[in-house]
């Protein structure tokens, strides 16, 4: 069944063997009653022998909880000496416990996250999780929307507000210095964060780009997951598992971060071939990554596939005006439902039907071909 599929198995499973870093500080605030969550949480990362570094702010709060979380986990956290700003304690290389936390003696929040930028960076850790109590909610782009998701390009532009201020200079360093992605999320929403596809706070990615290729079988899984969220959301038709690997078999993902999959799309041809023309199908992208032209690389690498099959055109049927406006930009007009090949309608919905515009793009021969 392709419906059985855990999110969060997927990202324990990416996670294993890694060290994931947590950043408290005062602008943490971390509560007592969050103190159960975050003890699920690494739970669940120590049996998946994923280790735990805490870089923390001195202060009595912090160190409160992070007591009182040492008393709660079955696994003892080594706690190493307080730092000076500059020192890199070289115990970190070599220490034994699944957990360990790290305090910096720096009364200003700056100072702490810059010399936490530093340390991130000479350890080269995968993943840095910046804690704020406020998970960047009020953070906004150029555009005045907030983002779910920033690739290193749009970094280096991005505006320093008041809100984003504090946190842009240290997540630029740790990007650049060799970190492979940062999240800037609340306590409360650590779970959400780590082990779903939307996450709950502001993923930051140092590759700046998405690669769009072909869904291989150790993609099917998460893709066909992907499918069924797609499903329930509204944005695609219910298919039956059948269907579903049907489609898969010529899919295409498209992946940000190497391994994080931030939408699917299929190409299906087989009916269409007296026509030579192929259908864009399920095409779905994660709302995280909106704004990263996921959807948009997807059409584009489809339709470099099927110039190079040498099919004569391709179409989509969809039922959201935003979807007919984002296929006009990538050239495709609207047309009527008879210009589509008869095949399309066997066994179609009548009523779905009537409620569906159809798109349809001419593709030239390549040249020389």
């Amino acid at each position: 069944m392709v419906t059985e599929f855990s999110e969060k198995s997927f990202f324990l499973k990416a996670f294993h063997g890694l060290t994931l870093a947590l950043v408290l500080s005062r602008e943490s605030d971390p509560q007592p009653e969050t103190m159960h969550a975050l003890a699920g949480v690494l739970q669940d990362l120590f049996a998946h022998r994923v280790k735990a570094l805490f870089l923390v702010q001195e202060t009595s709060q912090i160190r409160d909880f992070l007591h009182a979380l040492d008393e709660r986990l079955h696994h003892a956290c080594h706690h190493l000496a307080t730092f000076q700003p500059g020192e890199i304690p070289v115990a970190l290389w070599r220490r034994p416990a699944m957990w360990t936390s790290l305090g910096f003696a720096i009364p200003e929040i700056p100072q702490f996250l810059e010399q936490v930028a530093r340390l991130g960076s000479v350890l080269r850790l995968p993943r840095v999780l910046l804690i704020d109590h406020a998970g960047g909610q009020a953070w906004r782009d150029d555009k005045n929307v907030r983002p779910g998701f920033v690739n290193a390009h749009r970094l280096r532009n991005f505006p320093e507000t008041p809100e984003n201020r504090l946190y842009l200079p240290a997540i630029r360093t740790l990007l650049s210095g060799g970190v492979g992605a940062v999240t800037l999320c609340r306590l409360q929403d650590l779970e959400t964060e780590l082990f779903s596809y939307e996450g709950a706070g502001i993923f930051f990615a140092r590759r700046h780009y998405c690669q769009v290729r072909r869904l291989t079988l150790d993609d099917y899984t998460q893709a066909a997951a992907m499918i069924r969220r797609g499903e329930r959301e509204g944005f695609l038709l219910p298919r039956s598992d059948e269907e579903v690997t049907a489609l898969l078999t010529q899919g295409f993902g498209a992946f940000i971060s190497e391994h994080h999959l931030a939408g699917v799309c299929g190409l299906v041809t087989a009916p269409y071939r007296e026509e030579n023309c192929g259908e864009i199908t399920a095409l779905y992208a994660l709302t995280r990554f909106h704004g990263e032209g996921v959807g948009a690389r997807m059409v584009i690498r489809i339709v470099q596939e099927a110039r190079r099959s040498g099919l004569r055109a391709l179409f989509a049927c969809v039922g959201d005006r935003r979807a007919v406006e984002f296929f006009g930009h990538h050239g495709f007009r609207t047309v009527a439902h008879s210009a589509l090949p008869d095949a399309k309608w066997r066994h179609y919905d009548p009523a779905r039907k009537s409620r569906i515009t159809c798109l349809l793009k001419d593709l030239p021969p390549i040249a020389g071909s």
